[in-house]
């Protein structure tokens, strides 16, 4: 990602101040498990194509299942509900080791795409970004084992 004058880059990971676990995951169903609050006078940009790495685990620190899916939704500050902006397959990340997601030859596997077109997903301050999780295991984002790491761009508002 190119710098901006005012425009830094941050790493949305679940050791962040502004990163809460929403609750546990249910095996075979679509839940939120964790959000990322905006704080004030901030705004977030997540580009299309920005890189993710992942690896998600159960409470026992089992990795979950390939065949699950992670959905990112943006709740707007004083809205009800939830904006869909992208289903990811954990295919890829399940595959990979994360030494590998971080490594240039195969971060293209590792990109976040968006379900409808866009240069980016903005968010103001207040705003959530709600990780979704759909699997047959039920991921535990408290768990050590679990590691969630998604790009974005931040400025002062």
């Amino acid at each position: 990602m190119q710098q901006v004058a005012g425009i830094r880059k941050e790493v949305i990971t679940k050791t962040n101040a502004n990163f809460s676990v929403i609750g546990p995951g249910v095996a075979g169903r679509k839940v939120a498990v964790a959000k990322y609050t905006v704080p004030v006078n901030t705004a977030l940009a997540i580009p299309n194509g920005t890189q993710m790495v992942m690896k998600l685990a159960d409470s026992a620190g089992a990795e979950i299942s390939r065949d699950s899916y992670v959905y990112l939704y943006v709740k707007r500050s004083g809205f009800d509900g939830e904006e869909f902006f992208a289903k990811v397959p954990y295919t890829a990340f399940h595959d990979l080791t994360l030494a590998d997601q971080r490594n240039d030859r195969y971060k293209d596997k590792t990109r976040l795409f968006f379900a409808v077109p866009g240069k980016s997903v903005q968010l103001g301050p207040g705003d959530e970004l709600q990780i979704w999780v759909e699997s047959p295991d039920a991921v535990d984002f408290t768990n050590a084992a679990t590691l969630f790491e998604l790009e974005a761009l931040t400025k002062r508002v």
